[in-house]
């Protein structure tokens, strides 16, 4: 894989979607994340085996804070980019790199994916922690509704390799994931808030990431 601090979106395949069209990011992530057999094929609705359930692709933790259909909610955001560019741009740097990647199954079965879900869900709005808070009620056994709990279910084949929520953040180098942002901002304040928390936890991740990877041997010689 590459050095930690690789964007993968900024490195002329990421200019459409690094999550289907960067071979260094599905390399990167099956040498990471590969070790239960999950497939990190490329492809849209093409897959590498015959077991398409193992099918899976990243999706970018922060690139939420940034997507136009939250932004265009933010009519501070703008301003608060101006006079916080540096702390602004160190996010979205990060969001780009291995530290700001997770991976979800990719098919959908003709209804919403996980990525898709907590995109369109208004109370979770793609925030990571919201979503992770909803996987870990998943494992509870929470039969009252929560958020994402339809679409978390279908993939109850994936969770489920994992064996607990503590199993599933180990595995996925997540153990620092109560520094994420809880809440989606509705001020300058509070977004530059959630700037500061994102950029904590992805610093946070890429050293936890980086250790693991240089203990197996993961990065590049050149």
């Amino acid at each position: 894989m590459k050095n930690i601090d690789y964007n993968y979106w900024t490195d002329g395949y990421g200019k459409n979607d690094a999550d289907f069209h960067n071979p260094y990011l599905a390399i990167a992530m099956g040498e990471l994340y590969g070790r239960k057999g999950f497939d990190f094929g490329r492809g849209k609705g093409i897959f590498s085996d015959k077991d398409e359930k193992n099918h899976c692709r990243p999706d970018g933790y922060s690139s939420y804070t940034f997507a136009n259909s939250y932004a265009k909610r933010m009519p501070f955001r703008e301003k608060a980019v101006e006079n916080n560019k540096e702390l602004a741009d160190r996010c979205y740097f990060l969001a780009g790199t291995i530290a700001g990647e997770l991976f979800f199954p990719a098919h959908g079965f003709g209804k919403q994916s996980i990525n898709q879900a907590r995109g369109c869900n208004g109370a979770v709005n793609d925030m990571v922690y919201l979503t992770l808070d909803s996987i870990r009620k998943y494992y509870e056994g929470k039969k009252e509704y929560y958020h994402l709990k339809d679409a978390i279910e279908r993939y109850g084949y994936f969770f489920d390799r994992f064996e607990s929520f503590d199993g599933y953040i180990e595995y996925n180098l997540l153990q620092d994931y109560e520094l994420l942002p809880k809440k989606f901002p509705t001020s300058e304040a509070e977004l530059v808030e959630f700037w500061k928390r994102s950029v904590e936890f992805m610093e946070s991740r890429a050293q936890r990431i980086e250790e693991y990877a240089k203990q197996n041997n993961l990065f590049d010689s050149e």
